[in-house]
C-alpha cells in the first residue's frame, strides 16, 4: 500500500527545500503543486507562465484527485505531494483528504 504524504504550504518557505529532499529517494514519486492549474482555471488570475501550467497540468480539480489517489507513478512506494493551501478553493471537493497523511 502506498504512502500518501500530502505537505501543505504557503508561499516563501521551505517547501521547495522538502520536495526536493524528498525527490531524492528512491523509492518517492514528487508531484510540485497538483491544483496550481486547476486554480488558475477557476480563478482567472494572471500568473507568470499561466497558459503554459493550464497546457500542461490538470485543470479540473476532479482529475487532479484520481491522480492523487490512483497508482503511484514508476511503481514507487510514497507519493509526496507538495501542495499550496490557496490553491485548494472553496469549491474543490475535501473528501480524498482523508487518504492522505497531511502535514
Amino acid at each position: 500500500m502506498a504512502l500518501r504524504i500530502a505537505m501543505w504550504s504557503g508561499p516563501r518557505n521551505i517547501s521547495t527545500a522538502m520536495m526536493r529532499a524528498w525527490g531524492n529517494r528512491p523509492d518517492t514519486f514528487v508531484v510540485d503543486e497538483p491544483f496550481y492549474a486547476a486554480y488558475l482555471a477557476a480563478t482567472g488570475l494572471a500568473h507568470p507562465l499561466r497558459e503554459e501550467v493550464l497546457a500542461s497540468q490538470p485543470t479540473d480539480w476532479r482529475t487532479v484527485v484520481e491522480a492523487l489517489l490512483g497508482p503511484v507513478p514508476g511503481g514507487k512506494r510514497i507519493l509526496y505531494q507538495k501542495h499550496m493551501t490557496h490553491h485548494l478553493l472553496d469549491g474543490f471537493g475535501r473528501e480524498w483528504l482523508g487518504e492522505m497523511r497531511n502535514e
